[in-house]
């Protein structure tokens, strides 16, 4: 009790640089956010959503009655408009057609003999999730009499959605038509539809997803809540309990401790658990249907932290109630000389050195190497290496699998920002070592540098030689990524009130100013009222920084744009890629914008595809 002005004067040092280093960080990044959508030619410019579309059939040409409507209306140049068509039930279809588009069929494939099974649906599963559509001979998919007239015939039979992206020629235009719209609204067969501004990149949009309303998907945000609370509680009955039941009937006499196998599997555990909960958090997240990859990687990073912390809380409770048990039994003692059992005060106990010492090494052993190495240490192997010799394998033994088909097994990853949600995590176990586990903090921060520094570094060379792209749409994730730092930020403030307190009393466990529900009232105030006023800083300060930062320069046009970005709010859309061709009669079609093979997009500035690969032209040139 000495020494507690220093763990208080460290944590106010804690608390007040990881606040005003948080609101500079969010200055920073919102201002270089805001510069590059400036200097840049973004298409949300010259977009516009268009919401509240009646129902109208695929063999009507909705892109130009949509486009008349618009213009009409508006009285401004409309370069086109690209439908949100309910697919989702065809996605499959949709996406064969498009290979078959790109690489017309070599006749009936051959027989996949010699796998069945359990093993086939493996294979099936994973070839799914590369996006890897074998042909089905059974549907008769790649034989004869299936080909353009089966493709017309499936796009006419589909449904709009109530959502379309209007694409304007200017961004005046565009900012024309939003007024207008405002005011009176757009008439499209007797309904009154709206504009809105997109702040999206279309590269990120999710086609298939429109089907689902904002009413269905807090439904199945409901249901992977669900999940993830049954997720936890399994992995806990099922798993930990067994294993902290072990270590707490394992004889400690004679300073006896478990071996090296007992910490072994503690790592394996937590290793395991992190990911399940990233599994249930993903499929959860996707689950959701959102229409952009943005938004699910926001739904993603949310409910992953959430479990995790959920999954901590329960881990370090059971391990403190089995610690405390364990001690009491053999007579532990606390500092003034009492038995551990004997104290009837929570405060009392959770102050005592025996339970912060047991409770903390637990939460630095969850820290490192559970969860600062392991798993990234692990994902090289699981995340390249392992989805290239899966592919090796089923390339080599399945016939079926070539072309096209061939170059999707081998293709490389996507880079997602999941990512915050793994640093905000880490950063949280940090920010509860002072109040918990003080005697372990310069370990602790030591690890979590190290960890950062490695991941910051296997980051950068996955991206740069490992990934196929790194697409983020606009800043919304890191926006949430800075609006999460305020749980860590928020536990020093809470740590602070926990230390102060202690420094108020004497060497008397429990004999501080506060006392019981006081204490733990005082706490959990002091992280709320932190958290409401970061959050309100980085809304009213923070975001602010970003419109005064903006040059204000007005885009050049639609067709500037378009000419230097391959992936438009056309050139994305499957269906109106085949629209364009077996519905439209465009003459060359829309190509669909493919990461890597942008030199086969063919210009038409009659329909605002207006890019061409420059090491294509450049060869053609030659």
């Amino acid at each position: 009790m000495e020494l507690i002005w220093t763990k208080v004067s460290w944590l106010a040092f804690a608390y007040a640089f990881s606040f005003v280093g948080a609101i500079c960080y969010g200055i920073q990044q919102t201002k270089m956010f805001a510069r590059v959508s400036a200097e840049e030619e973004v298409m949300t410019r010259y977009v516009a959503i268009l919401e509240g579309l009646p129902k109208m059939k695929g063999s009507e040409k909705v892109e130009e009655i949509l486009k008349d409507a618009v213009a009409q209306a508006c009285r401004v140049e409309v370069v086109g408009v690209s439908v949100c068509w309910d697919f989702a039930e065809h996605r499959d279809q949709v996406m064969h057609a498009l290979e078959d588009a790109e690489e017309p069929s070599e006749g009936q494939a051959p027989d996949q003999s010699g796998i069945f099974g359990l093993e086939a649906a493996i294979t099936n599963r994973v070839l799914n999730g590369w996006h890897v559509h074998l042909p089905d001979d059974a549907h008769g998919h790649g034989q004869e009499g299936h080909g353009d007239a089966h493709t017309k015939q499936l796009l006419q039979s589909l449904e709009t959605t109530s959502t379309a992206y209007v694409v304007f020629a200017t961004q005046e235009g565009r900012d024309k038509a939003l007024e207008t719209a405002k005011a009176s609204g757009i008439q499209v067969n007797g309904a009154t539809c709206t504009l809105r501004p997109d702040c999206y990149a279309p590269e990120g949009i999710m086609w298939a997803n429109f089907h689902v309303t904002e009413a269905q998907r807090g439904g199945r945000l409901f249901t992977a809540s669900v999940n993830l609370l049954l997720a936890c509680a399994a992995w806990t009955v099922l798993l930990y309990i067994p294993y902290a039941y072990y270590m707490a009937t394992f004889s400690y006499a004679n300073g006896d401790e478990p071996g090296e196998f007992s910490e072994s599997i503690f790592v394996c555990l937590v290793v395991a658990s992190q990911i399940g909960l990233f599994v249930v958090s993903s499929e959860g997240a996707k689950h959701a249907a959102y229409h952009n990859e943005d938004q699910t990687q926001k739904a993603y990073t949310v409910m992953y932290n959430a479990a995790l912390i959920l999954n901590l809380i329960m881990d370090i409770s059971l391990q403190a109630v089995l610690s405390y048990l364990l001690m009491v039994g053999v007579g532990a003692h606390v500092a003034d000389g009492r038995l551990l059992g004997s104290l009837t005060n929570f405060q009392e106990i959770f102050e005592s050195y025996p339970i912060q010492k047991s409770v903390g090494k637990l939460l630095f052993k969850y820290c490192w190497p559970c969860t600062f190495l392991v798993p990234f240490l692990a994902e090289p192997f699981v995340a390249q290496w392992l989805p290239w010799q899966t592919a090796k394998w089923l390339v080599g033994a399945n016939p079926k699998i070539k072309g096209e088909n061939a170059e999707k097994a081998f293709e490389l990853g996507e880079m997602e920002q999941g990512r915050y949600a793994d640093c905000i995590f880490n950063v949280i176990l940090v920010a509860c070592i002072p109040f918990i586990a003080p005697a372990y903090i310069h370990l602790t921060f030591g690890a979590l540098i190290v960890s950062h520094l490695y991941i910051y570094c296997f980051d950068q060379v996955a991206v740069l030689r490992y990934k196929r792209k790194f697409n983020f749409c606009g800043s919304e994730v890191h926006w949430l990524g800075m609006q999460l730092f305020a749980i860590p930020v928020g536990i020093f403030a809470a740590g602070l009130v926990f230390k102060g307190n202690q420094m108020s009393g004497n060497d008397t466990l429990g004999s501080g100013y506060l006392g019981g529900y006081q204490l733990w009232g005082a706490m959990a105030g002091a992280a709320i009222v932190h958290a409401v006023l970061h959050l309100a800083v980085l809304e009213f300060f923070v975001k602010g920084c970003g419109a005064s930062s903006s040059t204000g320069k007005t885009g050049a046009g639609y067709a500037a744009a378009a000419r230097v970005n391959p992936a438009t709010h056309f050139s994305t859309n499957p269906v109106y890629c085949l629209r364009s061709k077996h519905v439209l009669g465009h003459s060359p079609p829309q190509v669909m914008f493919v990461a890597g093979k942008e030199h086969v997009i063919q210009a038409n500035p009659k329909i605002g595809a207006y890019y061409i690969d420059s090491s294509a032209s450049s060869k053609i040139a030659r």
